[in-house]
């Protein structure tokens, strides 16, 4: 199975599809009428997605010996960060402009958390800020940038030294996080408890399942437990939006739990069998547009969202105009802000490239250099298991929330 996907070149338009799935999810929960209760287990296949694709990246560096550590947050800082600010810098005018009952303080203190990946610290520790929504879906932002800051340097501490040993320790940390995300959910039962819904550690299951399948799929071990699990891959699809229709407000753990089992048998069906029926739906035209705007979609919708709920209120004419804001506002940013912007400041000469770089794992084997490979951040675009080492959520290279940075 390894030499397969090693050798496999082209782009996965079924993984755009997978992250197109995701945002459909947090759109039906977003959406004026609200037809998708538990939507935001999109926000969960966001991390397990973003897991598997920046955790391979980072893998198969390390196994040729070398690391770019800078260049990784760079590249991630080029890709999420131009869309991000603009929308901030919008939200922030608007604010400013339009709600004259908020203080200049109480606009920029959430602006501030959201431009610096702090949105979900506040939440979860209830000190909830007086704008409310038009910051708050920035939680999953930082979640996802705060594991991404330990993440790098823990495969360089464990992963280069022993790789099973270091598998079996993330195994034992899902564990814990499996344990905390039940005893959350079946000890209480509290509507949108903050530390359940927004907690880093509350959201760290989907993420290093994520991980820990990279790491399961690039050394090419259990293949044939992976094998069993793929053909499940359209059932496990098909059960998403499913789940998004329950409503488990007072046990959002649960919705953690059970999308990242649903969304880890998808991922791998789309992996090992992508011209499976799972994988043909995926990589259909319409999800991988959705697949490759999902993050200026996830970022405008909020704002879009507020707008239409004041004009038209809870309405299907609502939903209906709200969709045509937010697709018309995605589409502008991502065409005119996240690829131009993402291409200026990524790119790099060769004698900037080196002096950026920082190398790492220099007695590392290097008898899978073959490996080579490229990643991006979950709202992107994926590509082959080994592109270019600088690919462009717009182009994403396996082996790529809100989660949804490599480029």
């Amino acid at each position: 199975m390894r030499d397969k996907l090693v050798r496999d070149r082209a782009y996965r338009p079924e993984l755009d599809g997978l992250r197109g799935l995701a945002i459909l999810l947090v759109l039906g929960q977003h959406a004026p009428t609200r037809p998708l209760i538990d939507g935001f287990v999109g926000v969960t296949v966001f991390f397990c997605l973003s897991g598997f694709l920046i955790t391979t990246l980072l893998v198969r560096q390390l196994e040729t010996g070398t690391i770019d550590v800078r260049a990784f947050y760079r590249r991630r800082a080029a890709r999420l960060y131009p869309a991000l600010a603009t929308v901030v810098a919008a939200t922030t005018v608007a604010l400013l402009t339009a709600r004259r009952d908020l203080g200049v303080g109480q606009v920029l203190a959430p602006a501030g958390a959201a431009v610096t990946y702090t949105t979900s610290l506040f939440d979860w520790t209830n000190h909830a800020f007086a704008t409310k929504d038009y910051f708050n879906y920035t939680w999953s932002l930082s979640v996802e940038e705060q594991f991404y800051l330990l993440w790098p340097f823990a495969l360089l501490w464990g992963y280069r030294r022993n790789p099973r040993l270091f598998a079996v320790l993330t195994l034992s940390i899902i564990g814990v996080t499996l344990a905390l995300d039940l005893y959350l959910a079946l000890s209480r039962a509290v509507k949108y408890d903050q530390h359940e819904y927004f907690g880093s550690d509350a959201n760290a299951l989907p993420i290093l399942v994520g991980s820990l399948l990279a790491i399961i799929v690039v050394n090419g071990w259990l293949s044939g437990t992976v094998r069993l699990l793929a053909p499940w891959a359209l059932l496990a699809v098909a059960l998403l939006p499913v789940l998004a229709y329950r409503n488990d407000t007072y046990r959002p753990s649960m919705v953690i739990v059970a999308g990242t089992g649903l969304t880890l048998v998808a991922l791998i069906g789309v992996v090992t069998r992508p011209r499976s029926a799972a994988g043909s739906i995926l990589a259909s035209r319409p999800m991988r547009w959705f697949g490759e705007r999902s993050y200026s979609i996830y970022l405008w919708n909020v704002l879009a969202r507020i707008a239409m709920l004041t004009l038209l209120g809870h309405t299907v004419v609502g939903d209906i105009a709200w969709i045509a804001m937010f697709v018309i506002l995605a589409e502008v940013s991502f065409r005119f802000v996240e690829r131009p912007l993402r291409a200026r400041f990524a790119r790099t000469t060769p004698l900037a490239t080196a002096g950026l770089s920082r190398r790492v794992g220099p007695g590392l084997s290097r008898r899978r250099s073959e490996l080579r490979s490229s990643v991006g951040h979950p709202h992107g675009r994926s590509a082959g298991f080994a592109r270019s080492t600088h690919s462009a959520p717009g182009t994403v290279a396996i082996g790529a929330c809100p989660d949804s940075g490599e480029e």
